[in-house]
């Protein structure tokens, strides 16, 4: 990963740092002003290789990364994301995008390539039958899904996805909206977080 420059490093971590333990916790310490968060758990540790820490884990030393953020924006506004966003016509359609600033999403590797501070988010599109589907979700484990041909995987910045009906929107997970026209976008390395 050199090729991204100096994006991470072993630094001392101040006691004042907000913990997340989960995606949608980064975003809720970012929208409250934070610019340094330490992670337990979540997509976006794993894919930089962060573990939750043990009694005997000194959390006053960790390493301290630069990472983009998502964004979408919903009813006129920008929405951030750590990891992804889902954008599907149903809450559990085999059809649609995720939108991956991660690698990992839950147990799959959903987008093998991605790097959470290269400035660019993945986008995996989908079109797959439910039998599809549930043989994409086993291969996406190990990240193998990606060969398959109803899915396609493109490298963006800011990008607009337009839809002939409305599409239900998750960011990390949460509910933001509806939208037929979808803006995506990436704040390049817009915060420090922190993995032991």
């Amino acid at each position: 990963m050199e090729e991204f420059g100096n994006w991470a490093y072993q630094g001392r971590v101040p006691n004042s740092v907000p913990i997340a333990k989960s995606d949608k916790e980064i975003i809720h310490h970012f929208s409250n002003g934070h610019s340094m968060i330490q992670l337990e758990a979540g997509n976006l540790c794993r894919t930089l290789g962060g573990k939750k820490p043990t009694p005997l884990t000194d959390c006053s030393v960790g390493t301290i990364c630069d990472v983009d953020l998502g964004s979408v924006r919903v009813c006129g506004k920008s929405v951030y994301f750590a990891s992804h966003c889902s954008i599907r016509k149903h809450r559990f359609s085999s059809k649609g995008a995720f939108v991956m600033n991660a690698q990992w999403h839950k147990t799959r590797r959903v987008a093998v390539r991605a790097h959470p501070s290269d400035g660019k988010l993945d986008i995996v599109f989908s079109d797959l039958s439910l039998s599809q589907f549930w043989f994409a979700v086993q291969k996406s484990k190990s990240g193998s899904h990606v060969p398959l041909p109803d899915i396609r995987v493109k490298k963006i910045q800011d990008h607009t996805l337009t839809y002939p009906h409305p599409m239900r929107i998750y960011a990390d997970g949460v509910f933001v909206g509806i939208e037929s026209t979808i803006e995506l976008g990436i704040a390049h390395r817009a915060i420090k977080v922190v993995v032991h």
